[in-house]
């Protein structure tokens, strides 16, 4: 009896062994086969938003690259949590797809009391682009260095008003990372929307913002404002002689910017994962998508979803902090 139930062991151990492989390559060959019907990529924002922008343009990238369809489905609301809340909740299955700012990953689950999801909800794939903030102030601004704002706003405490699109968002943020770092006081003023905060720094309502780039060329090109520096690490190739705030303010480390990337459900196979991760490095080394992230000002990030995991730890500390120390709470 003994050697029946040895002998009956030893071939089931041998039967799972080979089937086993079997297994795995049926599953391999599911994400190979991926994607068999269109693809989801949800927007957290309302259309037509730089997230929105940058979305369409991967999408139609992947629909030629995969040849199957990918749709852009705009769910806004919330800072981005209502889009962000839909696709950590989604089945795991490559067919859902985020695209976000750093509100998911990074800011929203400091700022907010009450979240729905977690950032451990969502598995990243990929960073796809980031587009600098820029230290931009009103013409009538007796500055035209970062070292001299930085003089002049400490000469005269309190009375400079700093304008954000809201509580929370990055120029609010990159404000107070500014503020903390060159130790000013500047009183932050929010707007509901980027659109009336242009309008008002333009006309010397507010005297200074830290915020995207993009939205403020016409302003540029009329003179009704000044930019004095840029928040990446790296001097603009669009605007080479304008320094970094690093640079020019000795603000050590200081970085402000507003990144995209891709995610999924917590979950989401690596297989797929991995597919979507190299086809958008693919991508965004073309000559044509390259071309339309330069006329976005966008600077293209890419890598592996170990360098986007990584990125996402530094950003998490580094606003973690500012947050916590300027007391910034959403409602």
């Amino acid at each position: 009896m003994k050697k029946k139930i040895m002998s009956w062991f030893a071939s089931a151990t041998m039967a799972f062994a080979l089937a086993v492989p079997v297994a795995l390559g049926v599953v391999g060959q599911a994400y190979a086969e991926w994607p068999e019907k269109p693809v989801k990529i949800i927007v957290p924002w309302s259309p037509g938003g730089i997230t929105d922008t940058v979305a369409r343009i991967l999408a139609q990238a992947y629909s030629d690259a995969f040849g199957q369809q990918f749709v852009v489905e705009n769910q806004p609301g919330a800072s981005g949590n209502i889009g962000a809340e839909a696709v950590a909740n989604a089945e795991p299955d490559g067919y859902t797809l985020l695209m976000t700012n750093p509100g998911a990953f990074v800011t929203n689950h400091f700022l907010y009391k009450n979240m729905a999801f977690s950032p451990e909800d969502l598995d990243v794939i990929v960073t796809v682009a980031k587009f600098p903030n820029a230290l931009i102030v009103h013409k009538d601004v007796p500055a035209n260095t970062v070292a001299e704002f930085i003089e002049y706003a400490k000469a005269h405490p309190g009375e400079l008003s700093g304008a954000s699109s809201g509580v929370g968002s990055s120029g609010h943020l990159s404000l107070e990372l500014l503020k903390s770092m060159a130790g000013l006081d500047i009183v932050h003023v929010p707007y509901q929307g980027a659109a009336p905060t242009r309008v008002d720094l333009s006309a010397g309502r507010v005297q200074v913002v830290v915020d995207n780039i993009p939205g403020y060329m016409a302003s540029f090109e009329d003179g009704s404002v000044k930019m004095l520096g840029v928040g990446t690490r790296e001097r603009l190739e669009d605007f080479p002689d304008v320094p970094t705030i690093e640079e020019a303010g000795k603000l050590e480390g200081f970085q402000a910017i507003v990144w995209y990337a891709l995610a999924g459900p917590a979950g989401t196979p690596d297989g797929i994962a991995s597919k979507l991760n190299a086809a958008t490095n693919e991508i965004m080394a073309r000559d044509d998508i390259a071309g339309k992230m330069k006329n976005l000002h966008a600077i293209p990030m890419g890598g592996s979803r170990e360098d986007a995991k990584a990125f996402i730890v530094e950003e998490t500390t580094r606003w973690k902090a500012i947050i916590a120390a300027a007391g910034v709470e959403a409602k």
